[in-house]
């Protein structure tokens, strides 16, 4: 009989302890989250942006890039209409032989194309070297600018273009520079 009263008694024990525990609990309720407005400043905009395009490998005029064989930099960028739906685009690109042992750089396995970001046309590019037998030998620790120009058949979003430079002797892995104001340049 003891026994039976001591089960019986801790029995209503634990329950009175468990619903004392379970109305102690408060019902939280979940407020909506407010959307913050942005609080950056215009130059802290840009900085953002600027840090985003240098992780998807994009770079902007005067940014350079730099392999075994070559650094280069996009100067600047100009667009020439021919007609209402063609022209040329103009990229001004820097070439450095960084080579360390004194050896000359041949520029000519360079490869140049635009490519348009929405469309994703391409246009193969030609380099237009003022001084032929420097861009064939470029010498350790010079550099050289010349112009590449592109013909290109569609000109609607000037804005989307990207200038991509490649080698097979110096792989710069999807690197491409923004060609940014081309629209502006029209003649």
């Amino acid at each position: 009989m003891k026994s039976i009263i001591a089960t019986t008694c801790i029995a209503f024990m634990i329950t009175s302890l468990m619903t004392a525990c379970s109305d102690e609990k408060e019902t939280v309720q979940a407020e909506p989250q407010k959307k913050v407005e942005s609080t950056l400043s215009p130059s802290e905009k840009q900085e953002r942006l600027e840090r985003e395009q240098l992780e998807n490998g994009t770079m902007s005029y005067r940014q350079s890039v730099k392999g075994g064989d070559y650094g280069i930099s996009v100067l600047n960028g100009t667009y020439e209409e021919a007609n209402e739906s063609s022209g040329t685009i103009k990229a001004q690109v820097k070439v450095e032989n960084v080579h360390d042992d004194g050896t000359g750089v041949d520029l000519s396995p360079l490869k140049f194309w635009v490519e348009n970001e929405k469309t994703h046309q391409k246009f193969i590019g030609k380099a237009l070297p003022n001084e032929t037998q420097k861009f064939k030998n470029l010498p350790q620790g010079q550099s050289m600018v010349f112009d590449v120009s592109f013909l290109i058949k569609d000109a609607r979003e000037l804005e989307n273009f990207y200038l991509y430079i490649d080698s097979q002797n110096d792989p710069f892995n999807n690197t491409h520079w923004k060609l940014d104001n081309l629209a502006s340049k029209q003649n």
